[in-house]
């Protein structure tokens, strides 16, 4: 984290752009510039290296993933070995819309999202803005804590104020966990506030298909059946669609007994969502519903925002839809997502 000295939010916020070709880096500084933000340039991963053996102030760091020598992965991977650099977050720049795995590889080196080239100025300038205000909170919370550990060095000088400036700092610390907690919940949600998201009319079944294909390890290691009944054809974000069914697919197959396979069926229906809230009438515009069952055991009702299902609430969200998560001990497990249909 940066230092009391280098406070990044008592001035210019800085950011290093790493990229090896010079009309890249201008246009992202002919778009960021307006905001006001102080730019670094590196040509390579070993000069941001380098760069940062001296500097480490940087409130972000945009990159790009394809570079000679040392690509834009291995250039994070080098960056986050050293505690001082760790908290500065990554956004990798890419040409290529690559697969889930070298998507998961960006995120295991350290990247906290993706800016596709060509570059959308609006998203970039969004997704920057958000980045940097949940830094800024981050780098105010540490402030705060140095502070408060430097007043509690200076009172445990006087030994009857121990118990008083312990109970004290147990409060804060208490305080300062659940501030930080409420930052990471708002960084795993920035990337679907600043996403742009193409809604379009999408065949659920081919697409349905390809998730259970690329789940198909999973379904066999569980020894898992899947019916899928023919599905209608919804206007939907397919980027959305894909983590939707992966993670309650997932979640009907994990909530069964240990020795029972697993039977799960998919079909569709149209109606009203128990959820959709209000008088329902005959005004009331219809829903189509995708039912994902089950023959498992019984979920925690409590726990319904684990297991990536608040993940799910949020794509339901986008879609102007519902989500419904519903179990009865030995009569397994319903999974219901509505989706408005247009007039």
């Amino acid at each position: 984290m940066a230092s009391l000295n280098n406070n990044p939010v008592s001035k210019q916020p800085k950011i290093l752009l790493v990229d090896d070709r010079e009309d890249n880096l201008l246009s992202i500084e002919a778009i960021l510039g307006p905001d006001g933000y102080q730019f670094t340039r590196a040509y390579s991963g070993q000069q941001a290296l380098k760069i940062l053996l001296n500097e480490v102030d940087f409130a972000m760091i945009l990159m790009d993933v394809k570079m000679p020598v040392l690509s834009g992965f291995e250039t994070a991977t080098l960056i986050y070995e050293r505690e001082k650099l760790r908290h500065i977050p990554i956004i990798f720049i890419t040409a290529n819309n690559y697969g889930d795995d070298n998507v998961f590889k960006g995120y295991r080196a350290g990247g906290i999202d993706y800016i596709f080239k060509p570059i959308n100025p609006e998203v970039l300038r969004a997704k920057v803005a958000v980045f940097l205000e949940i830094y800024k909170k981050n780098a105010l919370l540490f402030e705060q804590e140095q502070k408060l550990t430097i007043a509690n060095s200076d009172l445990e000088k006087e030994i009857h104020e121990l118990k008083a400036s312990n109970h004290k700092m147990r409060l804060v610390n208490t305080n300062l966990q659940k501030e930080i907690a409420e930052l990471a919940s708002i960084l795993l949600s920035s990337k679907l506030a600043g996403d742009c998201f193409e809604f379009e009319q999408c065949d659920l079944n081919g697409l349905l298909k390809g998730v259970l294909s690329d789940m198909d390890n999973l379904i066999m290691e569980r020894t898992g059946t899947i019916s899928v009944d023919l599905l209608p054809t919804l206007k939907v974000s397919r980027i959305l669609m894909r983590p939707l069914f992966e993670t309650l697919i997932k979640n009907a197959l994990s909530a069964t007994k240990a020795n029972v396979k697993p039977i799960i069926k998919i079909r569709s229906e149209v109606g009203l969502p128990d959820l959709a809230g209000g008088a329902k009438n005959q005004y009331d515009n219809k829903y189509c519903q995708i039912i994902i069952e089950n023959n498992g055991i019984a979920f925690d009702q409590k726990k319904f925002e684990s297991n990536g299902l608040a993940l799910c609430k949020k794509i339901m969200d986008r879609h102007n839809g519902f989500i419904l998560a519903t179990s009865k001990i030995e009569q397994g497990s319903t999974f219901t997502v509505s989706f408005p249909m247009t007039k």
